[in-house]
């Protein structure tokens, strides 16, 4: 079956992420394929990892640092950007398409001869379960040595959560998805840490609230999993900004037994911001945990060959990045300013119906020249209206342009050639204007890896 056949295939199901549904959240469908298929996602180590933010480029950094060490490391992320295998790959780029050929035709033949009731609970299966176990099938066919998995919403029910790690790492907690996960921030930190395996131990990140570090640490005692906390092992430290590329330090506080104080690492990361400096810190605690061998060149390199689309992409004098909350959207003005201090600003924003828009528009105030507000074809819900009127009610100029190559070109043409363009919002918008920029863009590309 050819890569776009098996694309039409999978689009004849509710896919979650264009098209929001509840209670269609369980793991019964998944242990049913799996088991049909050998329990594929059983044969192959893996990480596991789970959180509102920084969980796509801490996928990289630890899958990156694994290849360093010798491991050939698949990775599970989503969304994409570019290219749907950017899902299923591995750091160096996407596999033969033989593994992902041959991974659709097993998929494909065992759904097609399973009559509808003898699904569990007669229940219709979705595109992302099913994503899910043609993941797990590409990876045993690639012949990988490790896999990285991220979550794709909450945990307990995620498709992934069937994998059995050898350890998980559970990112900041912030409200999103609450109509799902939950309206309290204990509520949603309960359903991410539903990843935590008996006695497996768990990296907890850097978490902005309280509440979601005692959620995880209870969770770990009720587990018996060790909780590993990067704030009490790792201090991250941003040295400086060169040519977009940031100059991390990492150095052990002392206090866990996995990290002798020599810990001391040194990195030039591709994705700028010093929540990407926490992001490395849990990346390489969580490898540590595991292969207590590895070396700090061998982290350093890991860290320095990371690298995902999205996040704070530069490109000329345009920023491309996906920050689709009030947090990750502070983080990236703040870096913007830090990396073109003395620059002027220009936004083109547009984010899901779902986003926090009254929090998250007041932030523009008196930091872009120009401002506009526009709706990518590929978002599920979307309402510059409402935008604007946030915006008139903070004293905030802008405009609304629905057509988005009009209103890039708008900005471009507006901009002095030192000015900066920051796409934000919304990994969708991020997408389509990556595929307006192709021409121009390079790091984007992912080349074939040979077996």
């Amino acid at each position: 079956m050819t890569l776009e056949s098996f694309y039409t295939w999978l689009n004849n199901y509710l896919n979650f992420e264009k098209t929001q549904q509840k209670n269609i959240f369980w793991l019964e469908s998944m242990h049913f394929l799996c088991q049909k298929l050998n329990n594929p996602q059983d044969q192959i180590p893996c990480i596991h990892i789970a959180g509102s933010k920084g969980k796509g480029s801490t996928a990289i950094m630890t899958a990156s640092i694994l290849e360093e060490s010798g491991l050939k490391c698949g990775i599970y992320s989503s969304p994409h950007i570019s290219d749907f295998r950017e899902r299923i790959c591995t750091r160096d780029g996407f596999f033969p398409d033989w593994v992902y050929e041959k991974a659709a035709d097993e998929l494909t033949s065992l759904v097609d001869s399973i009559p509808s009731e003898d699904f569990p609970g007669q229940r219709p299966l979705t595109w992302f379960e099913l994503v899910t176990v043609f993941a797990f099938l590409c990876f045993k066919r690639a012949g990988v040595d490790f896999v990285v998995y991220e979550t794709g919403l909450g945990g307990r029910l995620d498709s992934t959560n069937i994998v059995k790690p050898l350890v998980t790492i559970l990112m900041p907690i912030e409200l999103e998805h609450t109509e799902f996960l939950g309206d309290t921030i204990e509520k949603i930190a309960g359903e991410k840490a539903g990843i935590i395996k008996e006695k497996v131990p768990a990296v907890i990140s850097f978490q902005n609230y309280k509440e979601a570090e005692a959620v995880f640490l209870e969770t770990c005692r009720h587990k018996k999993s060790k909780a590993v906390f990067v704030k009490d092992s790792i201090i991250p430290d941003v040295k400086s900004y060169r040519n977009g590329k940031m100059e991390i330090c990492l150095t052990s506080t002392g206090k866990v037994p996995e990290l002798p104080e020599s810990f001391d690492i040194k990195a030039s990361l591709s994705m700028p911001g010093f929540v990407q400096a926490q992001n490395a810190a849990a990346a390489a605690l969580a490898v540590k945990l595991i292969k207590p061998e590895i070396t700090a060149s061998e982290i350093s390199a890991g860290l320095e060959k990371a690298f995902l689309p999205g996040r704070f992409q530069i490109n000329g004098n345009i920023i491309l990045d996906g920050a689709h909350t009030v947090r990750s959207i502070q983080n990236t003005l703040s870096t913007m300013k830090v990396v073109f201090p003395e620059k002027d600003f220009r936004l083109l924003f547009a984010c899901a119906g779902d986003k926090d828009i009254k929090d998250i528009i007041p932030l523009f105030k008196g930091v872009f020249k120009k401002i506009i507000f526009t709706k990518p074809e590929t978002v599920r819900k979307c309402n510059p209206n409402e935008m604007m009127k946030i915006a008139e009610q903070n004293g905030i100029a802008a405009e609304i342009n629905l057509n988005l190559e009009s209103s890039l070109s708008s900005l471009k043409s507006e901009s002095k050639s030192d000015d900066i363009i920051l796409v934000t919002g919304s990994f969708y918008l991020v997408s389509e204007v990556i595929s307006l920029l192709k021409k121009d863009l390079s790091k984007t590309s992912y080349p074939e890896v040979k077996k």
